[in-house]
């Protein structure tokens, strides 16, 4: 969910932010319909991040939702993009270089990716 253009205070509608949803998500209106979108708002009301406005079709974000928005904003700005930016867009050259010359870093990331593919190798799964 994206609350960035909601400012502190203000309310919003599910119509409000259906679009932005399914860009976020990458999908359209049929694969993701409002009525998905009420189910995982009731979701977010249900662990006090969101709140519905009495007697409206309106909802407000909570101060602890806000909170979180932010915390996961400044982890996918700050880790997960600069991470992922390597598997995405990788240097050709990085393959070549020795393991004991990579970043810290560089091989603590590697080692996470590692064990998660162990890991899903030994529950059975496959990759998507």
């Amino acid at each position: 969910m994206r609350f960035a253009h909601i400012a502190a205070g203000n309310t919003f509608t599910t119509a409000d932010i259906h679009p932005e949803v399914i860009t976020a998500l990458g999908c359209s209106a049929e694969q993701y319909s409002l009525a998905s979108l009420r189910y995982d708002l009731s979701k977010l009301r249900a662990k006090g991040l969101i709140a519905k406005l009495p007697n409206s079709r309106r909802y407000q974000l909570l101060p602890q939702g806000y909170s979180i928005c932010l915390v996961f904003l400044k982890l996918f700005e700050r880790v997960y993009a600069p991470l992922t930016a390597g598997l995405l867009s990788p240097v050709n050259s990085d393959n070549r270089l020795h393991q004991q010359k990579r970043s810290q870093l560089d091989r603590l990331y590697q080692r996470v990716v590692d064990d998660l593919d162990t890991l899903v190798r030994a529950i059975g799964l496959k990759a998507a």
